[in-house]
């Protein structure tokens, strides 16, 4: 007796199996910018670098504020020199977390993994923006509860009176003068992808400018003096120079967030 078996075609099941996987696997989405701007966060403060500078910002504060309580001047204790004191740290360090920020992925080499998972170059370099700002912020916010509790203490334990006049005023310039300071610092990162080149090019250039830009120029030299225009942000009033300003603040700070977006977005990833 022959027993006559059919041929049953094999090729076709994982094929039929493929579709079906891939039908009921969900949609791939990209990621959110909220999310990039966590994970770059999360970059900033995970690193030993950046918890150093950040515990950096906190140990001159309060050092600052140590002084400044013992050394009050006549008259009431405001809260505009504590908090005067409490920023020289935060104004020095926290651009440095900007510029480390923008110029991580080349120095240590993750650029290929990071813009492989998010190709779109500017909306992470983007992110990196935002994350500097919002962790500068919530430092600049710990200074200013240590500025505040320093004010209260100077009025209990000595002869002045605390004050907090124009306390909203000088909140709303300090914020947006770190900021500014914030977004520079990571504007020269992300135009130099070397941090230590990144950072001395930060601290050197507009100083240099601030010593000899008065020789040279006279008082033309205000259109691009950047510490005279954070000065006058910080102080809310522009005392009449606002173009002068407006074109510091465009040349220093502008101009390179935007050659840096354009280089970060052509800069060949190795």
């Amino acid at each position: 007796m022959t027993i006559v078996t059919e041929d049953v075609p094999t090729t076709t099941a994982p094929a039929k199996h493929r579709a079906e996987v891939a039908t009921a696997l969900p949609p791939a989405r990209g990621q959110s910018f909220l999310k990039l701007v966590a994970i770059e966060l999360r970059k900033s403060v995970n690193t030993r670098s950046g918890r150093v500078l950040i515990a950096a910002v906190l140990l001159i504060a309060v050092a600052a504020l140590a002084w400044q309580i013992t050394h009050l001047p006549q008259g009431a204790a405001g809260f505009d020199g504590f908090l005067g004191a409490a920023s020289t740290g935060v104004m020095l360090l926290l651009p440095v977390i900007g510029v480390m920020a923008m110029t991580s992925e080349w120095t240590q080499r993750t650029a290929l993994t990071t813009f492989t998972l998010s190709p779109r170059r500017v909306r992470v370099q983007l992110a990196k923006f935002v994350s500097a700002v919002v962790l500068s912020a919530v430092v600049m916010t710990g200074v200013v509860a240590l500025a505040l509790a320093s004010t209260a203490l100077a009025g209990g334990i000595t002869d002045h009176a605390a004050s907090y006049a124009g306390l909203g005023g000088q909140l709303a310039g300090a914020y947006l003068t770190v900021a500014l300071n914030v977004v520079m610092g990571a504007a020269f990162g992300a135009v130099i992808p070397q941090t230590a080149v990144a950072i001395l090019a930060f601290f050197i250039a507009p100083t240099a400018w601030s010593l000899a830009g008065p020789a040279l120029f006279k008082d033309n030299a205000n259109y691009l003096d950047v510490f005279g225009a954070l000065g006058r942000i910080a102080e809310r009033d522009l005392h009449g120079m606002v173009p002068e300003t407006l074109t510091a603040v465009g040349v220093w700070i502008v101009l390179p967030t935007i050659i840096g977006l354009w280089a970060s977005s052509r800069r060949e990833v190795k």
